[in-house]
């Protein structure tokens, strides 16, 4: 696992690093990133477990803080290639629509651990009249995958990659005359899907991890600040 979590954070800080070095002084800019993710999971119905019935409900992630960077390149004036990477550590457990029974003296309220990577290639529109306007806002979106990475004492569980989508808006405010360092607030939306008939793997504490059978969309929001680096 420990590998596969190396790999996918040093793709998503090197793709944009092999770009020619005798490039124009300020087309790249790197931002790292800290914020609050929010959101995800999925219905499940009321069934019968080991013989015993429980009731409907939903499987959720919590809201949790995330962090990560983005590196980027300009084009035109203010269009924008991109390449991100979100770390989300958080737990996953099932929010009941009743009272649960506990089985096997496990506690149906107990949560598990979950790690989302989520990388990201995409770009970004800044609307801005002239290059000495500091209030910069902007649009943005991309595709990428998420690697979801469940971890549990009791229970094997392997991590799953996932196609990505993501739309963002947010507004910079950038200092001096050069414009060389800014701050940036942003809003970003995700989704990701499990397909019809596909298999994949949620866990939480009270089912361990099991194969959920059909289509889902796991949408998660994410707010977040950043310090914005051009060079």
């Amino acid at each position: 696992m420990s590998k596969r979590r190396s790999l996918i954070a040093a793709l998503a800080l090197v793709t944009l690093a092999t770009v020619p070095a005798a490039a124009q002084r300020g087309k790249f800019e790197i931002v790292p990133e800290v914020g609050y993710t929010f959101g995800g999971g999925f219905d499940i119905d009321a069934g019968v477990y080991n013989g015993v019935p429980y009731p409907g409900g939903k499987i959720e992630l919590d809201a949790s803080p995330s962090y990560g960077a983005t590196l980027g390149f300009e084009g035109k004036r203010g269009t924008y290639f991109t390449v991100s990477y979100v770390y989300q550590g958080t737990e996953i457990g099932v929010n009941w629509d009743g009272n649960p029974p506990s089985i096997d003296g496990i506690d149906p309220n107990a949560k598990g651990d979950i790690t989302l990577h989520k990388v990201l290639f995409g770009g970004r529109q800044e609307f801005y009249k002239s290059s000495e306007q500091k209030l910069r806002p902007y649009i943005g979106g991309g595709l990428g995958f998420v690697v979801a990475d469940p971890s549990f004492t009791d229970y094997d569980a392997d991590s799953q990659t996932r196609f990505l989508l993501s739309i963002n808006g947010g507004v910079r405010y950038m200092f001096g005359e050069e414009k060389r360092f800014g701050l940036q607030a942003d809003m970003k939306g995700t989704w990701f899907w499990v397909p019809s008939g596909d298999v994949y793997l949620w866990c939480d504490y009270w089912y361990g991890c099991s194969a959920y059978e059909g289509s889902a969309t796991i949408a998660q929001g994410t707010a977040s600040i950043g310090a914005v680096i051009k060079f």
